[in-house]
């Protein structure tokens, strides 16, 4: 059936594209200079439409069920700081629960406005599905209203089947002792968010990370888990061939280092914060079959394309990759391909590369793929970083098709002190004194029907958060904000 000719039918109710569409433009404010990117019809009964304007630095994005019922708004827009006073949390809370209400009439019904959260330049208000005094995962709905009182995003997850309530419940003594017994810290450096963890600063942090993210069956010890790292087979690595003596700094233009030539032009620069994203793409490229499907939006975007991404604070090369690809006539061994990632590496990161050391990976045996990557952990007095330099080279043509450098600065790594003031046992005291267990809800994913149980989840027991690190040089508890 041809998209123009579909229409969605569901209990005898019946919305055609031209209905769908309609709908979908009251719901936001167009101006002549937007035009239509995406009309897509899914097989899961979505209709998605997503408009941006001639920059394509603002765009309207809704998605509607087969029914017209709004699922998903974004509006994002460069307005200018308007000089009316903002209005009050209580205000913005009232327009989100009336814009909630003039779609989803009875949704206060079932969903309880629960918590509101700042973020960039808008409050965001969540009202959920409440069992048990707790909120349903993926139920309910988030609203994020800016200062002047417009919706500028939201998200409906719908009202689920209510959970079953376990008739009992394990004791939070029990839950501790099985802690005590399974508990493994990791000494290491991590690059560390501000908006991601209670830290004061980003930046690099010599810490004890918790192996392990607690959860637990509300009604038995049975771990319903979340590995983060295999504590029985621990990561390995190999130190890399000596720096060269002789070794002489030579400067490189980008082009010059992603592998740009003159078949390439620049189609477009995206101030991304702290980076600025470039991409590239040939001169004569043309899109077959274009359409406004996703598939088509994102093959404009990406297909045949060259990406990097700059560090504006120092102008060099964070990462990039080559989605044109490249064949040639070469095979070459890995023991090859390792060279030139060695000499890419001192080309492009030698301030970098004496702290360098290669992750001994599962696949190290000659294969037939196209590309051979290679992974490096930065260490500082054999403390290893979380940050991974990775490098991808090409078989068939002795070319690096991937790289992605770290995240942080040469000079941060060098001052990171390498002796913790906190012992590992120090360390393990901490976290037991700090942690606690709050119940939750948890969805079931591998299950075919949508289903919740309930679990104790470990937290840390004055912020009620998931303790990730204990400082190694203050013993305070980091825990994550997301």
């Amino acid at each position: 059936m041809s998209i123009h000719r579909k229409k969605f039918v569901l209990g005898g109710f019946v919305l055609h594209k031209g209905e769908l569409k309609e709908r979908a433009l009251s719901m936001v404010p167009l101006t002549s200079h937007y035009k239509l990117m995406i009309e897509e019809y899914s097989e899961d009964k979505i209709v998605m439409f997503s408009w941006v304007n001639e920059q394509q630095d603002e765009s309207m994005t809704v998605e509607l069920d087969c029914t017209g019922n709004l699922i998903y708004l974004s509006i994002e827009k460069n307005d200018s700081v308007s000089e009316a006073d903002p209005l009050s949390i209580d205000e913005k809370r009232k327009s989100a629960e009336q814009f909630l209400l003039s779609h989803y009439p009875s949704a206060l019904e079932d969903l309880t406005f629960s918590k509101a959260k700042e973020l960039s330049g808008v409050e965001r208000f969540y009202f959920e599905q409440i069992v048990m005094d707790l909120p349903l995962e993926h139920a309910g709905c988030f609203i994020d209203v800016d200062a002047m009182g417009n919706i500028v995003r939201f998200k409906y997850n719908g009202v689920k089947t209510s959970p079953e309530i376990p008739s009992k419940l394990v004791s939070k003594e029990a839950l501790m002792e099985h802690v005590r017994n399974t508990l493994m810290l990791q000494l290491e450096i991590t690059n560390l968010s501000h908006g991601v963890y209670n830290v004061k600063k980003d930046g690099l942090y010599l810490v004890y990370e918790v192996n392990s993210i607690f959860k637990y069956h509300a009604d038995s010890l049975e771990p319903s888990l979340t590995i983060v790292h295999d504590e029985n087979e621990p990561e390995s690595y190999a130190a890399l061939p000596p720096l060269p003596t002789n070794l002489i700094a030579k400067e490189f233009t980008k082009e010059a280092i992603i592998g740009i030539t003159d078949e390439l032009e620049l189609i477009r620069e995206v101030d991304m914060g702290p980076e600025i994203g470039i991409v590239w793409r040939k001169w004569d490229w043309e899109m077959s079959d274009k359409d406004l499907s996703i598939n088509s939006f994102f093959k404009m975007r990406s297909e045949d394309t060259v990406k990097a991404m700059i560090s504006k604070k120092t102008g060099k090369i964070r990462s990039f990759g080559w989605l044109h690809e490249r064949l040639g006539n070469l095979q070459l061994s890995q023991e090859v391909c390792y060279q030139i990632a060695i000499d890419f590496l001192l080309k492009i990161i030698p301030d970098y590369y004496p702290y360098l050391q290669r992750l001994i990976q599962e696949d190290e045996e000659e294969d037939e793929r196209k590309s051979k990557s290679f992974i490096f952990h930065a260490h500082n007095q054999g403390i290893a970083t979380l940050d991974m330099v990775i490098v991808v080279v090409n078989r068939t043509t002795g070319q690096i098709d991937y790289y992605s450098g770290p995240n942080f600065d040469m000079d941060e790594l060098s001052q990171i002190p390498t002796v913790p003031a906190i012992s590992m046992e120090e360390a393990y005291r901490q976290f037991l004194e700090n942690v606690d267990f709050q119940l939750a809800w948890d969805k079931n994913y591998d299950d075919d029907k949508e289903s919740y149980h309930l679990v104790y989840q470990a937290c840390d027991r004055h912020t009620r958060s998931p303790i990730r690190y204990i400082d190694a040089t203050t013993g305070e508890i980091i825990v994550s904000n997301v």
